[in-house]
């Protein structure tokens, strides 16, 4: 996805997540799995897909695999599509959107999930489009 004339990729955030929860610094990561910093800082922040065997180093320094990470990666789709269908209900502006679509995939997963559970208490609260 492009936003704002970048790349916008969901597995950088996620990525920095899980080297954060690890402990890792940006250069401990990097060395393990042999790349640059700067690299590792843009995959991280969406500007830069990483490429398959990139990725798969990134994966094996972080105890994981790229299944996981697939899986996560679907998981963040789909929690983003459904955060999508949720803004658009509520009138969010564009802007807004794409902001809060750069917060963690778990937060995002949880303010879905706010959304959900608010609209079924009180469905008569959505407004019609």
């Amino acid at each position: 996805m492009v936003t704002g004339g970048r790349v916008r990729q969901r597995i950088g955030p996620t990525l920095r997540m899980m080297r954060m929860r690890r402990g890792f610094s940006l250069n401990d990561l990097a060395d393990q799995a042999e790349i640059s910093p700067s690299h590792l800082s843009r995959i991280e922040r969406g500007l830069t897909v990483p490429s398959y065997d990139v990725l798969d180093n990134i994966a094996t320094a972080l105890g994981s695999d790229l299944n996981s990470l697939r899986s996560r990666e679907k998981s963040a789709r789909m929690v983003d599509e459904d955060l999508r269908s949720w803004f658009d209900v509520y009138g969010m502006p564009s802007e807004a959107q794409e902001e809060l679509l750069e917060l963690s995939h778990e937060t995002r997963s949880a303010l879905a999930n706010l959304i959900a559970s608010i609209a079924e208490a009180d469905p008569g609260d959505i407004p019609n489009n």
